[in-house]
């Protein structure tokens, strides 16, 4: 680190530092790591341990924001200087000249303003903010679809249950699930069994026993037993371990495909899809987001043994196991659609996968729905330029929270954090592209 850099000075830094590792590869090769970007400080940016410089970079587009202790003065600027003083016999034009090879430093606004055309995408600072009209798209209200003669009547858990599980498809699913119990010399499947089942599924899910098995425990074991009952599963809900296991060996949903590793689920999923397209018309809001389906092994550890593709996700409480994007309706929560992340090479197959990833799975999400003016409302796993300008042509609105998307998105510019003096301070850019009006709020949220 040089001290004392002011604006002005030439500097010179590790292209990596710089760029950053992706970047800093694609622009200067396997080198990357070696090479030196040369560049000077237009701007200094606060004050003693948290002050910043803002450099501009000869071998780069863009200004950049970077800690002092990152740069060290150029000192092949220096040799140039000395070697201009030894000749102090050359005219004015030629000094100017060797001035303009130094680098002299271009007006801050002029830099501002290059940071506010990412990508020849032009935006506009409105310091005063901007007026935003009464919503005039989707007035929708949410409202199920009853089969019943008396929609308005009263209605029990069991009749929402009926309303949002594919009904339709039930008989084929039993029929199919009999014939490999069959194969096992087991006895076929009922239709109120198949549902008790199904019970005993949505009771699991929301227990806290790690063996499920211990679920038809009737006896409590250790000190537990003089403060909980025993969850006994068997004598409660009538299906005993052994039955529920071997429904659960056999359970299918459509014909085995040897080629689609997520077959045997599947149907399932465009079923249940299906089901709240017909069933459930959602209100004008609706908000995307992603699930998981923890995964644990036969054998208790986390393992690949079964699952056609695993997503690992540090900050989810149970990180493990299948990722799903999802779409729910705004007001009421109730999920609308699903899609599984099933990995790279079968994700390139989908619909809109010329588009980044989490703009063609909104598209894809809020297919049913296009041309209905809703407003879609996403978190960063989905959020960017694209993703909004996509909805817009597909008659829906969006709003969502950008972090890394930074593609047509003046990132740079917000990163300067001396426009907020205080918590609460914000900034407002618009732009239009391809006919869609985008709005941007950026503030200071933390002290």
């Amino acid at each position: 680190m040089a001290p004392g850099l002011q604006c002005g000075n030439r500097v010179k830094a590790n292209a990596v530092t710089v760029l950053g590792a992706r970047r800093a590869g694609s622009v200067f090769g396997p080198w990357a790591k070696q090479k030196e970007v040369h560049g000077y400080i237009v701007e200094v940016v606060g004050c003693g341990r948290g002050r910043k410089l803002k450099v501009k970079w000869d071998e780069c587009d863009g200004v950049f924001i970077l800690a002092p202790r990152a740069l060290q003065l150029d000192d092949t600027a220096s040799l140039e200087d000395s070697d201009e003083d030894t000749h102090s016999d050359t005219d004015a034009e030629s000094d100017s000249e060797s001035e303009d090879n130094l680098g002299v430093p271009e007006p801050a606004e002029e830099v501002e303003s290059d940071l506010l055309k990412p990508h020849g995408t032009n935006w506009e600072v409105k310091p005063d903010g901007v007026v935003v009209d009464y919503f005039q798209g989707s007035q929708s209200m949410f409202k199920f679809i009853w089969d019943s003669e008396n929609p308005d009547g009263h209605k029990n858990p069991y009749d929402y249950f009926c309303l949002m599980f594919p009904m339709s498809d039930v008989p084929d699913w039993i029929e199919k699930t009999n014939s490999r119990l069959s194969e096992l010399k087991r006895r076929p499947l009922s239709t109120a069994e198949y549902f008790r089942f199904w019970g005993v599924i949505l009771a699991i899910s929301i227990g806290s026993e790690k063996n499920r098995r211990a679920y038809w425990m009737e006896e409590s074991e250790g000190e537990s037993a003089r403060l909980f009952q025993p969850p006994a599963f068997g004598s409660r809900f009538g299906m005993g371990l052994r039955r529920f296991e071997d429904i659960l060996r056999c359970l299918c949903f459509g014909d085995d495909d040897p080629t689609d590793r997520w077959g045997p689920i599947r149907p399932l999923i465009k079923a249940l899809n299906r089901r709240r397209q017909e069933k459930v018309i959602p209100s004008y809001i609706l908000v995307e987001d992603e699930l998981m389906s923890s995964w644990i092994s036969r054998k208790q550890d986390r393992t690949t043994d079964g699952i056609p593709h695993l997503t690992k996700i540090i900050r989810k409480p149970k990180g493990v196991g299948t990722e799903v994007k999802c779409i729910a309706d705004g007001v009421t929560g109730i999920m609308l659609q699903l899609e599984v992340c099933e990995g790279k090479e079968a994700e390139s197959r989908k619909k809109w996968s010329h588009l980044p990833s989490g703009t063609a799975q909104t598209l894809r999400l809020t297919e049913h729905w296009h041309n209905s003016e809703r407003i879609v409302i996403g978190d960063s796993a989905f959020s960017s330029v694209t993703t909004a300008i996509e909805c817009y042509k597909c008659g829906l609105f969006y709003t969502g929270v950008l972090k890394t998307a930074s593609r047509e998105y003046p990132r740079d510019y917000l990163n300067d954090t001396s426009k907020y003096t205080s918590r609460g301070d914000h900034i407002c850019l618009t732009s239009t592209i391809d006919g869609c009006s985008l709005l941007h709020l950026d503030g200071r949220i933390r002290r």
